[in-house]
């Protein structure tokens, strides 16, 4: 209990001057602080946003209770924890708040789907091989057995089992040689130990691979979900698909391809609701020719104007440029953040924000966690208004979508300890 206190007195006093800089511009907005989050109801579509501090975990309930866990990442970096604290607490590893988050939102020990973004540990998580610590990486582990120590996701599939697992490199993993080698092989060590699971490649542009698995019938014609893309192959918005990647690596000296751009994406529609998340899509490719690609801006055009959009690479400045932004234009973009430089630039948020991009329109922007510094160094800025105050302590964001995918609600959830305390609501329109 010290330790709440003073974590949550250290995240206060450091952000207390930045605060009254931003002030909501958002509608239907409403603090809530004696609500706590509530349970999932048939017919709804849930997306979890769970901020531990140290990587990027996703978790969808579909309407019919189908269930997606889409990435686990589990990377600790010492330098960080002063402005990004891991929480609730350094007591348990990333990965095990996410399994204890996920037991509070949903009642069952089986998830249908395992989705991995890409190889990079902040979003898989990693096992030990020996590498050393350093003030990049602090590396810890739990010790699961047979010599195993390992973190992320592991520590989900400890308390959960799952149905299929989705790859957007299987069977070739390690394709274009820009993977973390220790998170393919805490993947590659676990599925060898899993008799009953379909494990198969992300099939880009197919709209049936992720499908409703338990009342499809019910949703028949209001829900569906596309992919868009996976290992630098991106679905042609017809019947066909365009290998960017491989033509990049035949123009590239050494054939390497940067891992965040070989990220899977998919866009979930439910009637008027939509949803994109692609990983760390980022960055441009090069043609046969020569020319050069804005690949990001190529995938947000497959999306299309969405509701919500779970911000490519975290919103880093490299990522989230305009003409992926012109294309989706959501109406509230989610950040999964545990580095500094996430969301830290006022080029990207002043994009994300513009009413010119976004038809006059003033999107939400959330972060799971403003730093003091991003805070302090924003504070007078326009866009200030677009993100809620509640960020600065590091909040979970769910977005709660209603029966036939009309009314939609964002829930920013206080990250501090597991009350599922809801500190304030936005509602957000169709």
């Amino acid at each position: 209990m010290a330790d709440m206190v003073s974590r949550r007195s250290f995240i206060g006093g450091s952000l207390a001057a930045a605060g009254a800089a931003f002030l909501p511009r958002f509608a239907g907005s409403a603090a809530v602080p004696s609500d706590t989050f509530p349970r999932w109801r048939a017919g709804e579509l849930e997306l979890h946003f769970i901020h531990t501090g140290c990587g990027e975990n996703c978790f969808y309930i579909l309407p019919d209770g189908t269930t997606i866990l889409n990435d686990t990442g589990d990377f600790y970096r010492p330098k960080y924890v002063g402005e990004i604290p891991l929480l609730p607490s350094a007591e348990r590893l990333g990965g095990e708040w996410v399994a204890r988050y996920i037991s509070r939102v949903w009642p069952e020990k089986t998830i249908d789907y395992l989705i991995f973004s890409h190889w990079h540990t902040d979003h898989i998580g990693s096992m030990d091989l020996g590498q050393k610590p350093s003030p990049k990486a602090g590396w810890r582990f739990r010790d699961f057995g047979d010599g195993l120590r390992a973190n992320g996701f592991r520590c989900v599939a400890r308390e959960f089992s799952f149905r299929r697992y989705l790859d957007h490199q299987y069977p070739a993993w390690g394709a274009y040689n820009s993977h973390d080698r220790i998170s393919v092989e805490l993947v590659r060590r676990w599925l060898e130990t899993q008799t009953e699971l379909t494990v198969e490649p992300f099939r880009v542009g197919a709209l049936d691979q992720i499908a409703l698995l338990h009342a499809p019938e019910k949703y028949k014609g209001v829900f569906s979900i596309r992919n868009l893309c996976a290992n630098g192959v991106a679905w042609d918005g017809a019947e066909g698909r365009c290998d960017f990647a491989a033509e990049h690596a035949a123009t590239a000296k050494d054939g390497r391809v940067n891992q965040n751009t070989l990220s899977s994406a998919f866009v979930i529609r439910y009637g008027r609701f939509a949803y994109y998340a692609g990983g760390d899509v980022s960055g441009w490719l090069k043609r046969a020719d020569g020319t050069k690609v804005d690949y990001e801006a190529v995938i947000g055009n497959l999306a299309g104007p969405v509701t919500v959009c779970k911000m490519n690479h975290h919103g880093c400045p490299d990522a989230m440029d305009e003409g992926f932004v012109r294309a989706v234009r959501a109406k509230a973009y989610v950040a999964c953040v545990w580095d500094p430089w996430q969301l830290s630039s006022g080029k990207t948020l002043a994009r994300l924000t513009s009413r010119e991009i976004h038809e006059g329109r003033d999107p939400v922007v959330v972060p799971t966690l403003l730093t003091a510094k991003n805070a302090e160094k924003f504070a007078g800025q326009p866009f200030g208004a677009n993100i809620p105050a509640e960020t600065r302590h590091g909040v979970h964001v769910a977005v709660k979508v209603a029966p036939g995918g009309g009314e939609c609600t964002l829930y920013l959830i206080d990250a501090r300890d597991e009350s599922m305390r809801v500190v304030r609501r936005i509602g957000l329109p169709a």
